[in-house]
């Protein structure tokens, strides 16, 4: 039994998930030895919760789901699009997935500017202080190095897709 499906059993048995994809850097095939089984599960649940733990070798980064978000189209779940598939008992995911290619495809709600103005003139206060070269200064160079990867996408109207697809796209242009 190959890893994926031995995740799906578990989740199956450990979380009632009837609902299951797996996504990211093992669902795109471009995982190392270092990478995590990220799972998203959807379960008659009352709240999300997470289940993280080494499992079988790896870090199992699992997120189980109301079943009623199955209905919703949250720009969170926009990760799970390009997922595999490992369980679909009650026929949510067609719709659910359906549902975030459209969101994809409208791209986020823009930036007021007021907001826009803002993330420019905190990069801008935080160059500064990066200046003092002291311990201060060190944390807001990391703070600031993080931030702005995220910014520059929110700041162009397009998704952030975390660092690994980010950095992929910024390569390409």
């Amino acid at each position: 039994m190959d890893l994926a499906t031995a995740a799906a059993a578990e989740m199956q048995r450990v979380h009632g998930v009837h609902t299951l994809i797996l996504y990211g850097s093992r669902a795109r095939g471009d995982a190392t030895a270092e990478s995590d089984l990220d799972l998203a599960g959807f379960a008659d649940v009352e709240a999300t919760y997470r289940d993280a733990r080494r499992w079988r070798g790896v870090v199992l980064d699992a997120f189980v789901y109301p079943t009623a978000l199955t209905a919703s189209a949250d720009p969170d779940f926009l990760k799970l699009r390009g997922g595999r598939l490992l369980l679909d008992d009650r026929g949510l995911a067609a719709g659910l997935l359906a549902r975030l290619d459209e969101l994809d495809r409208a791209g986020p709600t823009p930036l007021p500017e007021p907001e826009a103005r803002m993330r420019r003139v905190w990069a801008y206060k935080m160059l500064a202080r990066i200046g003092r070269r002291d311990v201060e200064a060190q944390y807001r160079y990391h703070w600031l190095l993080y931030q702005l990867l995220e910014d520059h996408f929110a700041l162009r109207g397009a998704w952030y897709r975390g660092p690994k697809e980010a950095f992929a796209t910024l390569r390409a242009t």
